[in-house]
């Protein structure tokens, strides 16, 4: 699905070359852009923020925290389970080669995208908006936005690393459906992989226990890769004196591997 408004290169290449063939046709784009150009009340003008102050406290930054409930062995069908089964012998066997097999996109400053931007071992962020709520990962400073403000899902979404999400409250609770997603994403844990045909439901929400500790309970429904709904369950917890950080990651950033599986760095100074 093609963004809409924007037009592929070629088709830019050739308008520039036959002007008098593009003015023809201006007519279908313009309506394309009309039938595009509802405005949603995250950025319609006279939406107010005041709706925000019945919203849960969910300021500072959030550390990812041990404890999760174990997730169960996903049911996992085709090349997906291949894949797992593969990477599961390979770790039971201690070679380095499954770590470098699962992670290679991060040697390669490769974001993770959804699910893996929720995995990181680094903070995460909510900013709230109306009509909106924006999670920004400090690793990779990965950023995810989360309309709340009755869009629906797209019917044939463009593949990204971060997919198209929409949410709503459901009292104190966000409930989060994620759709889009490029292929091959790592769904949390070694070897778990998806297609791009799957779909996330997160329901964050702040422990009862505890309000500085923040639960995100995630179902996973891929209709090519798994064979029943897959469950898991992350935490963090809140940091309130703490900010993000830069992370600046290139593309010839790498770390070696030695012959016995050992990371190294680099000294840019030599």
């Amino acid at each position: 699905m093609m963004r809409p408004g924007f037009l592929p290169l070629g088709v830019m290449l050739a308008a520039f070359a036959a002007l008098p063939v593009a003015a023809e046709q201006a007519a279908p784009v313009a309506a394309q852009s009309e039938a595009a150009g509802k405005i949603w009340p995250s950025a319609a003008e006279q939406v107010s923020y005041a709706a925000l102050q019945s919203l849960p406290d969910w300021r500072g930054i959030w550390l990812p925290m041990p404890g999760a409930p174990k997730p169960e062995i996903p049911r996992l069908i085709g090349k997906y389970k291949t894949l797992y089964d593969e990477i599961q012998a390979l770790i039971k066997s201690g070679d380095p080669e499954a770590q470098l097999k699962v992670e290679r996109r991060a040697s390669a400053c490769e974001p993770p995208g959804m699910p893996g931007v929720m995995t990181q071992p680094y903070d995460i962020e909510f900013l709230f908006t109306p009509g909106r709520v924006t999670m920004i990962q400090e690793a990779y400073m990965q950023v995810r936005r989360i309309f709340t403000d009755g869009r629906p899902l797209p019917e044939d979404p463009d593949p990204t690393y971060n997919g198209f999400s929409v949410g709503h409250w459901e009292g104190s609770t966000l409930v989060v459906t994620t759709v889009g997603l490029r292929e091959g994403g790592i769904m949390g844990r070694w070897g778990i992989s998806h297609s791009d045909k799957v779909k996330i439901t997160e329901r964050i929400h702040l422990d009862p226990a505890n309000k500085d500790v923040l639960v995100v309970e995630n179902t996973f429904e891929d209709p090519l890769a798994l064979a029943a709904p897959w469950h898991s369950t992350y935490l963090f917890s809140r940091e309130r004196a703490q900010d993000q950080l830069e992370f600046i990651c290139a593309q010839n950033d790498r770390n070696p591997i030695s012959d016995k599986g050992e990371v190294g760095f680099i000294d840019a100074a030599h």
